[in-house]
Parts: C-alpha cells; structure tokens; sequence
C-alpha cells in the first residue's frame, strides 16, 4: 500500500516537474530601429516578435568596435537609456507588467585582455519576468542597448544567440500530468472502497 502510494506521488511529482516550462519557441530576437539621442551616440532596441507567455529571454550583440562601442560613459542622472545599476543596458517595455520584480541581467562586454579596448561583443545580456501569470505575449521591445559612434555607425548591429523561454505547457507534459493525476485520483476510489 505504502509502495503505491509512493509511486502516484512520485508520478506526480515527476509530471508537475515537466508540466511548467517549455524551451522550445517560434518567438524571434532581433535588432530594431535605432534611436538617435545625439550626433554621436544612439540607442538600439532589441525586440521581439510573436513570443507566447515569455517569461525569460537572452542574447548576445555583435559589432564593428572600430565603429561604434558600448556606451559605457552614459549618465544615469539625465539618460533615460542608462541606468543606474545596469549602466548602458535597459529594459524595454514588453516586460512592464512585472515591474519592479523583473530581472535584467545587462550582460559583459568583451575587452581586449591588453589593452581593455572593447572587442565588438556583448555577451549574456537576460531578463526574466517577475510579475504575475500569464507572461506577456506578442511582440515588443526587451532591451535598449546605448552605442556611441566612433566611426561612421554604419556597420551592422547583430543579435547572436539568443534564446527565450515560454511558459507553455508541452503536450508530452500535459499528458504525464493527466496520467498523475488520473493514478491519484483512481488509488483515492480503491482507498475509499475498501474502507467501507
């Protein structure tokens, strides 16, 4: 008796462990249009488009830094692109329902080990979603990424690597909950039965 009990529990357990998060997307991350601030500096906004309940996301940049850089000088006091704890990387809106519960991790910026001049490559840039379910869905901005142009600003801004997760349950998943639920359910019936 004890046994199949443990084993419904486990069942359970094993099929609420699956039932929440699935990796697997259609959603894209890709580079929007940038916004001017002044002759030399502008803001990039990564965005997102047909996300389903997203509740985590990540990417990394790559870019010409003989061109144009992370704009690690931003002023926190009156950029509304900088902030203060994430410097040149801020949130977007998409996640604006989760505010202040949402986490932004703003990423490194690849320097040369010699000379500390950056490489071209932001990397680890990840936000997740602190509000309340459902996440958000649809398409929308993640993040903003300051730049300031040391040459022309003209060489292409790309996104690498990115990757999202939806809180959508698989069907593999709703199934073994089913299951779970269905060999609990059925152990309560005998258990009631034989009591009587």
């Amino acid at each position: 008796m004890m046994i199949t009990r443990n084993v419904s529990c486990a069942t359970i357990a094993f099929a609420l462990s699956f039932a929440g998060v699935g990796q697997v997307s259609a959603s894209t991350i890709s580079v929007g249009t940038a916004i001017p601030l002044s002759l030399t500096t502008f803001v990039l906004p990564i965005e997102i488009v047909d996300a389903v309940q997203l509740t985590g996301w990540q990417f990394d940049l790559s870019y010409d830094a003989s061109d144009v850089q992370v704009n690690t000088g931003c002023d926190f006091f009156s950029d509304p692109y900088c902030g203060f704890i994430t410097g040149p990387v801020t949130e977007g809106g998409f996640f604006s329902s989760g505010v202040p519960f949402n986490l932004l991790i703003p990423g490194f910026i690849d320097l040369d080990p010699f000379t500390f001049a950056q490489t071209g490559h932001l990397f680890g840039v990840h936000g997740e979603y602190g509000g309340f379910p459902p996440a958000p869905s649809g398409d929308g901005v993640l993040a903003y990424v300051e730049f300031v142009t040391i040459g022309t600003g003209r060489s292409p801004i790309t996104v690498e690597n990115p990757s999202t997760t939806e809180s959508v349950p698989e069907p593999a998943s709703l199934m073994l909950l089913t299951t779970g639920l269905s060999l609990l359910r059925g152990r309560r019936l005998i258990k009631r039965r034989s009591e009587r």
